[in-house]
């Protein structure tokens, strides 16, 4: 079962639909013009023969194995109240929403219920995606494994954003003066919710705590006019950089480990030593050094940006959130009832190699 058929829904849906492992059983919509409509046609395509509905106690009725859930994402863990009342009803939950390793981060009470719902309804609660998870923390924290000794980590990750939609693209901030985007509270409040999960896990992972947390947002104003979805003027802002940085005692001075989303209105706005269509630049100063990018592309013999997905254009990265939430239903059905924490990387740095015992493991051990 779909919860939430909005942009990201919608893939996950096709993604469903592509793959014969799969059995789509109902789709949660949130939209009055979504009700009754067939889940076909909500993506552009020819009809399944499966409505998608609004009705919320219908929906918790239906037997699935699993929920995606990707209702819209405002800031505000709103989101919460549904997903617990999910579990408590027996469903198990996968979402790409800011909720990895929530009992990390999250405070104590919310982590409580999580158990709760989950022991009430013998359920299963994950989150994953491309990042938080894959990306910063799969593939990150495994490149520390190739360190005997580490002074920095940094990762910054590049999403050309420019053809969205420019209510969309307005509402976040881009061709508003930097005080103005500044004012918009909303855009900076996901970004921290990601990026709290994110640095959360790295302090597990890596075995040492942050003595100080910094959360920076910085707007970019563009250097001349840009074509873009949304219209940009020379001065107006067209990059939009939240930024996480993790400092210890030892070294005052810099972060010991960043993450940094970048949303840009068009390349032209990309740093200097960031080629386009890179969305994942990695640096690790240690001994030894790492440096590594990730591009997402359409395919390796062809420039198209967006595949066809019924009447939507959709970018690599929707495809690359959606793939670990599909890759982990196996895993979340065969789960105990509780929170599955992200799977992490096997063997990688720490700051206390006299602590043998898996970071997962004394993860999981939080489900009882």
């Amino acid at each position: 079962m779909v919860w939430g058929p909005g942009k990201l829904g919608s893939i996950a849906i096709w993604e469903i639909l592509q793959n014969p492992a799969f059995e789509l059983v109902g789709v949660g919509a949130y939209s009055d013009r979504k009700q009754g409509v067939d889940v076909g046609a909500l993506l552009g395509l020819p009809d399944i023969g499966l409505l998608a509905t609004t009705d919320r106690k219908r929906l918790m009725g239906e037997h699935a194995d699993c929920i995606i859930y990707t209702a819209h994402d405002r800031g505000t863990y709103h989101t919460d109240e549904e997903i617990l009342e999910l579990l408590a009803n027996g469903h198990n939950v996968i979402t790409p929403l800011p909720y990895q390793n929530a009992h990390l981060f999250r405070e104590e009470a919310f982590t409580e219920k999580l158990h709760a719902a989950c022991r009430k309804g013998q359920s299963v609660f994950h989150a994953t995606g491309i990042d938080p998870d894959v990306v910063s923390d799969r593939v990150l924290m495994s490149l520390t494994g190739l360190c005997t000794d580490i002074q920095s980590i940094t990762m910054q990750e590049y999403w050309n954003c420019g053809s969205a939609n420019p209510d969309s693209l307005k509402m976040v901030g881009f061709g508003d003066t930097p005080e103005q985007a500044e004012s918009k509270e909303l855009p900076a409040r996901v970004a921290e919710n990601f990026l709290r999960s994110i640095g959360a896990t790295a302090e597990k992972v890596l075995g040492r705590p942050f003595d100080d947390i910094r959360l920076v947002h910085e707007y970019i104003r563009a250097p001349h006019d840009l074509a873009t979805a949304l219209p940009i003027r020379a001065g107006q802002v067209a990059r939009i950089a939240h930024r996480i940085e993790g400092y210890i005692s030892s070294k005052p001075s810099a972060p010991f480990f960043a993450v940094e989303y970048n949303w840009l209105m068009d390349d032209v706005m990309l740093p200097q030593t960031v080629r386009p269509g890179q969305y994942y630049q990695i640096e690790i100063e240690g001994r030894p050094s790492i440096r590594a990018s990730i591009d997402l592309k359409t395919s390796l013999e062809s420039e198209a940006p967006f595949y066809d997905v019924g009447s939507m254009k959709s970018e690599p990265s929707y495809h690359a959130t959606i793939a670990p939430c599909l890759q982990a239903v196996t895993h979340v059905c065969r789960a105990g009832p509780g929170i599955l924490p992200s799977f992490g990387p096997g063997l990688h740095w720490t700051h206390d190699y006299a602590s043998p015992v898996s970071d997962v493991d004394a993860v999981v051990n939080t489900r009882t």
